[in-house]
């Protein structure tokens, strides 16, 4: 320890004057509340003499962004994620590593108007270390600090070192792509493929429209993920006007317009413009709900951001995959019930329902399916139906059949509008209707069999079922969310005024009132409770002075 102090002591002369430096002990800074006040070199000088810090590290965030690329694993995933992007920005810049095989972090700097872009931020990538860790690509933003050569690594007890060293490189800028990255990576549910995914509870569609998705992107940035790197439900978002008209497919004005509406439906408590930059006050899921009356929540699904614009498409979408989920779910439920009663061992008993990925291959005819059309599926009788009602898709978006029917049709999703090009981004669909085979009506005539409205088809009468869709929403339990809306939120207590400030108790979702709007309550109470009392005194001289008159 004292060895290294004099090297250390050494490299605090050669580093950059604006680099803001913290005395460690391992890796770790040991003054309290290190992330509110900085140290000069002079301090940090005396306590590597001392022996109070084994180490000096790099205070990160305003300008310093460190990427900390945590083993091989991690790698690999900088290189997958970059997709087309070039990684020579890594090999240009300011970069070192503990000597550990794959461990390595790089320094940018970042111009301060992309600040409120930048989080702290850590993408697991499932694979094991040689510590028995997870190997983790790491963004360090404010609050953060990075330990820096030569310090000693506590594990290896061998000194850090420069890949390319501040007195012989120039920290060049972040890159866009990487800024991006950061800004749009939505650790919660992210997956291969999936870096921006948002939550939509399509029932409250019906009620909100296209503010819903003002609403969205407010939740979505929320301010909290910049600092903890996940969304903590501040209650405070902040997005881009230009950012939220691309995503939106509308211009600027009719986002503004959006805004506003959004405040009058109760999504928003207030909203800010200053510049591009637009600051949303939004509403807690649970008043949400509450303003639009629902009973039952319905089906969330977690969608690309970057469909924000079709969320009248995607709300059919959603309904129509979950109500076919009840259904394929009920039918097993079915099944397991009347293997029981048979004496059957479930475990062991092959099912006959056939999922939807199955059925709708398009290679293979499953077992139990005679034939597969352009728009039918031709299935034996003994087939297990199940999917989803355009009728009830219907009833549960709130719009009619036709409708229904128009947004789950390939000729309308894949014709774009002609004006702004509403519908451009929206993909096909994969969808057959069933058709039941009835070989005991072979002999019936054909007039009383399509009355009944059966068709006749491969030298057989057939009746047709619902259709069967291959969606693939992630579709979200929200058990927790659920319960507490559905048993402990009163709807009524939380339809108050939408423009006053309320803040939210996370624990108890209760909405609790600032204490000056509570005095203030609470002075009005006492004022007409004052003016009750005087009105019921003078209401009673009155009257005994009209019975003393008569």
């Amino acid at each position: 320890m004292q060895s290294a102090a004099p090297t250390i002591s050494e490299s605090l002369l050669t580093l950059p004057a604006n680099w803001i430096l913290e005395p460690v002990c391992g890796k770790r800074p040991y003054r309290k509340g290190w992330t509110k006040s900085n140290v000069d070199r002079l301090r940090c000088l005396q306590d590597l003499e001392s022996g109070a810090a084994t180490g000096i590290g790099l205070k990160l965030g305003e300008g310093l962004l460190a990427i900390d690329v945590d083993g091989d694993g991690a790698a690999n995933l900088l290189q997958k994620l970059a997709g087309e992007n070039s990684l020579q920005e890594f090999t240009q810049t300011v970069a070192w590593s503990s000597g550990r095989k794959g461990r390595k972090q790089y320094l940018f700097s970042v111009p301060e108007s992309e600040w409120g872009r930048l989080r702290n931020l850590r993408i697991g990538t499932d694979a094991i270390g040689e510590d028995g860790k997870e190997e983790s690509l790491e963004f360090r933003w404010l609050g953060t600090q990075s330990v820096l050569p030569p310090s000693v690594h506590p594990l290896t007890n061998k000194p850090y070192y420069w890949e390319k060293s501040p007195c012989e490189t120039e920290t060049i800028q972040a890159p866009e792509w990487l800024l991006t990255l950061c800004e749009n990576w939505h650790p919660e549910y992210a997956g291969e493929g999936e870096l921006d995914l948002i939550r939509f509870p399509a029932r409250l569609y019906k009620f909100f429209r296209r503010s819903l998705a003002i609403w969205m992107l407010a939740r979505r940035s929320d301010n909290s993920r910049r600092i903890y790197g996940k969304n903590k439900g501040s209650g405070i978002g902040s997005f881009h006007l230009s950012r939220a008209a691309s995503l939106l497919n509308r211009s600027e004005g009719h986002i503004r317009k959006l805004l506003g509406k959004a405040k009058k439906l109760g999504l928003l408590r207030d909203y800010s413009q200053k510049g591009d930059s637009i600051t949303c006050w939004y509403t807690s899921f649970e008043r949400v709900v509450a303003i639009a009356g629902l009973d039952d929540i319905g089906p969330i699904a977690a969608i690309n951001i970057d469909d924000l614009s079709e969320l009248n498409i995607l709300a059919t979408e959603v309904e129509a995959q979950n109500l076919q989920r009840v259904s394929y779910y009920s039918k097993q439920q079915e099944e397991g019930r009347r293997n029981k009663e048979e004496g059957k061992d479930p475990a062991k008993t092959l099912t006959r329902i056939i999922r939807p990925s199955d059925l709708l291959h398009p290679c293979g005819i499953p077992a139990r399916v005679l034939a597969k059309g352009d728009r039918f599926l031709y299935c034996e009788s003994d087939f297990q139906f199940y999917g989803g009602s355009q009728e009830g898709i219907g009833q549960r978006r709130g719009i009619s059949t036709s409708t229904v029917g128009r947004h789950l049709s390939n000729r309308y999703r894949l014709e774009s509008a002609p004006v702004r090009g509403y519908r451009a981004g929206v993909s096909p669909i994969v969808k057959k209707q069933l058709a039941e085979r009835l070989p005991l009506l072979k002999g019936m005539p054909a007039k009383l069999c399509r009355e009944d409205g059966l068709f006749f088809a491969h030298s057989d009468w057939f009746r047709p079922h619902c259709n069967v869709y291959l969606l693939n929403h992630r579709l979200i339990s929200c058990k927790r969310r659920r319960i507490q809306i559905s048993g402990k939120i009163d709807n009524e207590s939380l339809l108050f005024d939408a423009g006053s400030p309320k803040i939210l108790d996370n624990n108890n979702f209760l909405y609790v009132l600032p204490s000056e709007e509570l005095e203030e309550c609470l002075g009005i109470g006492q004022l007409l409770d004052r003016n009750l009392k005087s009105k019921t005194q003078s209401q009673n001289n009155r009257d005994n002075n009209n019975q003393k008159r008569s």
